[in-house]
């Protein structure tokens, strides 16, 4: 394999897809050359990336002259345009999906973007003088999934990651996600972060393949391990996300308002997002005279900075409160520090928390029954925490290691692209 071409949505830039980068070291050794075409624009803080990294930037919204050229774009990809239309409608008229007029506006749109992206990739291909021996890898099975699948290069394989946001159709804004048969049927690879997602997946689309993988994503060993932090006279509380919607961190204000504890609970939000203003009111509101309760929301956090804090600091619990996950990162995060996880079973969390290493809550839990079992981590006896955050660290270490994981995941492509080039020699 002599290049990587990498579709993100925003990597390098900004703080978003921080678990790309990682991987992205590790794949560095593997291959000559690595392109990373980000669709992003507007952010201009970037972070390091190896020095065999050719980064190019790509505007998803359409510009002027590109609306002007739309006719020709239509006209030269007429062919590959309707076969993706008519196998959308097809594939969701045979499930019995009934398939409304806005449905087929909003599909529509999503071609055109396809197709307007692997013109740009084709593009830039050429400028590099690249025709052969690649890897073609969007990191979500969104656009840059839809647009690498129309491409066809000798040598070269075409493969994608699926996670939560882009696979979990019913849980999205419009309840709806165009292509997933089409790219099911054009990758030569996908790789899902849960089982969770994979089976999902297949049950979706019907098809089971030998072309799906699970690959966990995964993270760093910290410096420091569990085994050189004690029991403080505060119980410390940690939660990691964007404050959005989806993450419900209102609930975690209203069940901290419900724990009776003669401790002094102190529970730090690191991340920010739209709701910030009016989370912090509503914590003020609800928890700004309760004596027992500390609280700090500590806004945008540069992951190694968080890394640091869990370096040198104790923390007692993790809490994630989403209505949708993935497996997420953060709890990943949190046991590699032997941090037991109370979170609710979405996705694939039941893949990281297990009755060893935390507990599972139901998604539309009350804040009572996490009041309940924060009372529970609270009251544990010194040597049953310590098995727990022994089991959490070692489920990290098992199963969510980076070095292992993303070295697993190399040999997969090397299999597959392997496999691949010798199946089309005849």
């Amino acid at each position: 394999m002599k290049t990587l071409v990498l579709l993100t949505s925003r990597f390098p830039f900004g703080s978003g897809e921080s678990f790309i980068g990682r991987e992205v070291d590790l794949l560095s050794p593997f291959f000559e050359k690595i392109i990373i075409i980000s669709q992003n624009v507007s952010i201009e803080k970037q972070r390091s990336i190896p020095e065999n990294v050719t980064l190019y930037r790509y505007n998803p919204s359409t510009t002027v002259a590109g609306f002007l050229y739309l006719p020709i774009l239509l006209f030269l990809n007429a062919s590959v345009i309707t076969e993706m239309l008519k196998g959308e409608i097809d594939f969701r008229l045979g499930k019995g999906d009934p398939f409304t007029l806005k449905k087929f506006i909003y599909l529509f749109k999503r071609v055109i973007k396809s197709v307007q992206l692997k013109e740009y990739v084709s593009k830039k291909l050429n400028q590099e003088g690249i025709k052969e021996s690649m890897v073609l890898y969007s990191y979500w099975l969104k656009t840059g999934a839809h647009a690498i699948a129309m491409l066809k290069y000798k040598n070269t394989i075409r493969i994608a990651r699926g996670h939560g946001s882009d696979i979990y159709e019913e849980k999205t804004e419009k309840g709806y996600l165009p292509l997933l048969k089409y790219s099911a049927d054009n990758l030569d690879a996908i790789f899902f972060i849960s089982k969770h997602g994979k089976q999902y997946f297949e049950e979706k689309t019907g098809m089971q393949s030998p072309r799906f993988f699970v690959s966990y994503l995964g993270v760093d060993k910290p410096d420091i391990e569990y085994i050189d932090r004690v029991r403080s006279e505060n119980f410390v509380i940690v939660s990691c996300s964007n404050m959005v919607a989806l993450k419900r961190i209102e609930l975690i204000i209203d069940s901290l308002v419900l724990v009776r504890s003669e401790k002094i609970i102190q529970w730090l939000h690191f991340g920010d997002g739209i709701l910030m203003n009016e989370l912090t009111s509503y914590a003020e509101k609800r928890l700004g005279s309760l004596k027992k309760i500390n609280y700090r929301f500590m806004g945008h956090y540069p992951n190694e900075d968080l890394m640091k804090y869990y370096s040198g600091n104790r923390v007692d619990l993790f809490i994630n409160t989403s209505s949708s996950e993935g497996v997420p990162v953060s709890i990943m995060e949190a046991q590699c520090f032997g941090i037991p996880v109370i979170a609710t079973d979405t996705g694939g969390v039941s893949e990281l928390v297990t009755g060893g290493t935390g507990s599972l809550l139901p998604i539309d839990f009350a804040a009572g029954d996490l009041a309940k079992l924060i009372g529970h981590y609270l009251n544990l006896p010194e040597n049953e925490e310590n098995k727990l955050r022994l089991n959490a660290f070692n489920n990290w270490k098992s199963n969510f290691n980076a070095s292992t994981n993303y070295t697993g995941f190399i040999m997969q492509l090397n299999s597959i692209f392997a496999l691949s080039t010798e199946q089309r020699q005849f």
